[in-house]
């Protein structure tokens, strides 16, 4: 069951691409040991037709997806990606070459509780844009 996602030009030309969040099982015996836990999804869209390109790209993330926000939070002219799931959230940073980097840690923002939507936004007016997560 897709829970939200976010259209967003990932690849910067001038498309917009598609990140599907999935909602997960909370823990694997909830559907079976021997069933695959789904994990989101990123289709690049090549001229209508999208691509589902999550394994090379490197965002298949398969926590409890509720949302996700794309921006560019680090200023190098790629979108990157927020995702929020009910306990551990992911920030991936784009590399610019189609894949994406997970960069949670590094940033702090991995929210180990319930997280329903984020936004970015320059809050404090200093130029670089902010991430609030509800």
């Amino acid at each position: 069951m897709c829970s939200g996602g976010a259209l967003f030009d990932f690849d910067n030309d001038e498309d917009l691409d598609l990140y599907l969040v999935q909602g997960n099982a909370l823990s694997p015996s909830a559907v079976g040991a021997r069933l695959p836990r789904p994990n989101n999804r990123l289709y690049r869209n090549d001229d209508g037709v999208f691509v589902d390109v999550t394994a090379f790209a490197d965002v298949g993330d398969t926590g409890y997806g509720l949302g996700a926000v794309a921006a560019d939070y680090n200023a190098d002219g790629y979108r990157d990606l927020y995702v929020t799931n009910l306990g551990g959230n992911v920030l991936y940073r784009n590399n610019g070459d189609g894949t994406f980097t997970d960069v949670t840690e590094q940033a702090g923002v991995g929210c180990p509780l319930l997280s329903a939507s984020a936004a970015f936004a320059d809050i404090d007016r200093d130029g670089d844009l902010d991430l609030y997560v509800c």
